[in-house]
């Protein structure tokens, strides 16, 4: 069973990226589908993402280039809280976890604005070495810091014993519905008592029974984390929005 989202292999070249975010922050990397989001040409942009809105609702949106665009939109909405917001220190010191659709992009970003140690979820050893090793690779500045876990929501916690500070789990959400006692089991359990979880996902998938709003009712049910939500400005009036948000502990 994998719930843990992957990047697809497809049958082409790996395209090297840039992750350029209106801070000024650029993060090189590799992904399977072209990214680079450096245009200079804010209306065509918006009409770019429109019409994958609406192919997205009408389901023949590519899945992949969708899980690859969310972690961008993942990576500038944490520049927002650290660079818009001003919140510098949101990183200073801290072990993060990345787990969900994981790109190493956040965990880059986190290392590089001050986290101590990052892990990386990771359930494909060969989109591994496709993707997010040469992604690294390309980060060394960074790169000693990074600790990868082969494994699934299932394995976790006899894998990863030890508590972190911040979890960063881009679509997190984009899994059978079925599966969230056992993604918000895992949260509870790798989360310090004081730690911050930013999670994101779509209010609504095609393809999915999973999405953010059923996330949200459930974390609601439980009553162990207060939400906040994160979702940037730009990204709140979408057809079918992708909601970021951050959860801490209620005690």
């Amino acid at each position: 069973m994998v719930l843990i989202q992957s990047a697809g292999l497809i049958e082409s070249q790996p395209i090297p990226n840039e992750l350029c975010m209106e801070s000024g922050n650029i993060i090189p990397f590799i992904a399977p589908v072209p990214l680079n989001n450096n245009s200079t040409n804010a209306e065509h942009q918006k009409v770019v993402l429109l019409a994958q809105e609406k192919r997205l609702l009408f389901g023949d949106l590519n899945e992949e280039m969708d899980k690859w665009s969310g972690a961008s939109e993942f990576c500038t909405a944490i520049d927002s809280i650290v660079e818009i917001e001003s919140e510098t220190d949101f990183f200073k010191n801290k072990k993060v976890l990345e787990v969900g659709f994981s790109t190493a992009l956040p965990t880059i970003y986190a290392l590089e604005h001050g986290a101590s140690s990052a892990t990386l979820v990771y359930p494909s050893d060969e989109a591994y070495q496709t993707y997010i090793k040469p992604t690294i690779e390309q980060n060394k500045n960074v790169s000693d810091n990074i600790n990868i876990v082969i494994g699934d929501v299932d394995n976790l916690e006899e894998k990863i014993s030890e508590k972190f500070d911040i979890i960063l789990a881009p679509e997190l959400v984009l899994t059978n519905s079925k599966y969230f006692d056992k993604i918000h089991a895992l949260l509870d359990s790798a989360l310090a008592d004081n730690g911050i979880i930013i999670l994101s996902g779509r209010t609504h998938y095609h393809n999915s029974s999973g999405n953010m709003s059923l996330m949200l009712e459930m974390i609601k049910s439980k009553g162990r984390f207060v939400v906040i939500d994160r979702t940037p400005e730009c990204q709140r009036h979408d057809t079918a929005p992708r909601k970021i948000v951050q959860l801490m502990r209620i005690f």
